[in-house]
């Protein structure tokens, strides 16, 4: 591993002792979290874990920092124990300033601002200890490392954790896996019966959609053509002789043989190239499945990348709730319900998809590309519609794509570079963080992926600047 484990587990405990001091005093903690699928994992954890302890405490999902400081300067804030998941670590300098005396503990995994603690807070982010947070663990692995060092017994969680780094992409690598501190976790789960690992294809729905339907409701790699397209599917896994049914009954993934999968492989690798696009993103369907193997096969429940694409449909659509509760363990209406918001929201991203492809929404500058969502894409999906888009081959793999979506008075941005930016130096992350604050908004997040919020009178000017100050960190870089 990259960092210092022993360090990283010290702050870790003294976050769990924190909490449990926190517990013991019959506090009433609130918990604040963000909206996606690590932020609502992250904070199902803790939640679980608080309810284990008979705690008293109340969730919040909150789409940017923003939103937490109204609510603190409103009133609204009740509690004088505070606990970030998914969030803070970037704005320690006000939270300093604004919280006044509360007790804070940060759970998170962004790039931490350099800021000296107060007494009475704990911060715990692995970027501190040596950790890559964008790649080696997420802020569901940290409040999972946290919840198991308060009570042994939250190992339960463990899986929830996995799912939280696969909703993250941490599994963007060459073989499709997760690794560094994320792996200690899968470790912990599948000693304890509640995971299996195994190399397989990777396709949406595959323990219990057709298989043709897998394809084309897989859109992490996109396939142009192929992702959204049932029929288009359907003939091209028949023009492979790859049977789509056995008798009345249609095949599952899991029912091809070894043969047929390498076949649809190969077929799909044929279909790449025969339209120009890089070969590369069928490696992206191969690689590690991670089942959570308590929950039932017909459910988005039993894939971890799947239960994460669920968890995201909730937060990006304002049902923050029931994806914390699901994450927590709910499941029956719950769960009904939460399949039921996974459906609009698959069909609002394929509307948004659709979009993407007219003229005049995607614009080439010197150094970045960027998506114009306008008032078509919602400023909540625009980074479900980046990470879509980034993995689909349609974009140069040379300049990083910065997706913008209409909020108000305000543009949301969602940025997104390839690996080989990255290793030649670009921070998207701290570039955003950087360029945001000169034009009076925020950003910040990874060097791979990363946000931001503009005024929007003011959007072109910013977007002239990103570009060059895109250009420079690469030319910079050689």
């Amino acid at each position: 591993m990259s960092g210092s484990l022993e360090s990283f587990m010290q702050v870790v405990a003294d976050a769990a002792e924190r909490i449990r001091k926190w517990v013991k005093e019959g506090a009433y903690i609130h918990i604040f979290t963000h909206n996606d699928a690590d932020a609502l994992s992250s904070c199902g954890i803790i939640a679980g874990a608080l309810r284990r302890e008979d705690a008293a405490f109340k969730a919040r999902s909150l789409p940017r920092i923003e939103e937490f400081f109204q609510l603190l300067d409103e009133g609204y804030v009740e509690s004088e124990y505070i606990l970030f998941t998914d969030m803070g670590s970037g704005y320690l300098p006000e939270l300093k300033r604004r919280v006044g005396d509360r007790e804070v503990v940060i759970l998170d995994h962004h790039a931490p601002a350099e800021e000296a603690l107060p007494y009475g807070w704990s911060h715990v982010n692995p970027h501190q200890h040596g950790f890559d947070g964008a790649t080696e663990i997420s802020a569901s692995g940290v409040a999972y490392f946290v919840a198991k060092a308060m009570n042994e017994e939250n190992i339960s969680y463990s899986p929830i954790a996995i799912v939280g780094a696969l909703g993250d992409l941490q599994d963007k690598d060459s073989k499709r896996s997760l690794r560094g501190l994320n792996s200690l976790i899968v470790d912990d789960a599948v000693k304890n019966g509640l995971l299996a690992t195994y190399d397989d294809l990777i396709l949406y729905g595959r323990n219990f959609r057709p298989v043709h339907l897998a394809l084309a409701s897989t859109t992490s790699p996109y396939i142009p053509g192929l992702s959204g397209q049932e029929s288009a599917c359907y003939n091209f896994l028949t023009s492979l002789g790859i049977p789509v049914k056995n008798g009345e009954q249609w095949r599952v993934l899991s029912d091809l043989t070894s043969e047929e999968k390498e076949k649809l492989f190969n077929g799909l690798i044929e279909y790449l190239v025969a339209r120009n696009l890089p070969s590369s993103i069928a490696n992206e369907l191969v690689g590690t499945v991670y089942e959570l193997v308590r929950e039932d096969p017909w459910t988005y429940l039993r894939d971890g990348r799947e239960f994460a694409t669920l968890l995201n449909a909730c937060g990006k659509t304002d049902n923050a709730w029931l994806g914390i509760a699901v994450a927590m363990g709910a499941r029956g209406e719950v769960l009904e319900e939460t399949q039921r918001v996974l459906e609009n929201y698959r069909a609002q991203l394929a509307r948004s998809i659709e979009y993407v492809t007219k003229p005049g929404v995607i614009e080439q500058m010197d150094n970045i590309v960027v998506l114009k969502g306008g008032e078509v894409i919602n400023e909540r999906q625009v980074s479900s519609v980046a990470s879509i888009l980034s993995s689909s081959g349609m974009l140069p793999r040379d300049k990083p794509l910065i997706a913008i979506a209409d909020a108000g008075v305000a543009v949301k941005i969602s940025a997104r570079a390839s690996r080989e930016l990255v290793e030649r130096g670009l921070d998207l992350g701290a570039i955003l963080s950087k360029l945001a604050g000169e034009y009076g908004g925020r950003g910040g997040g990874h060097n791979v992926a990363a946000g931001a919020d503009i005024p929007a009178e003011r959007i072109l000017r910013f977007l002239s600047d990103l570009d060059r100050i895109v250009g420079e960190a690469l030319s910079a870089a050689g």
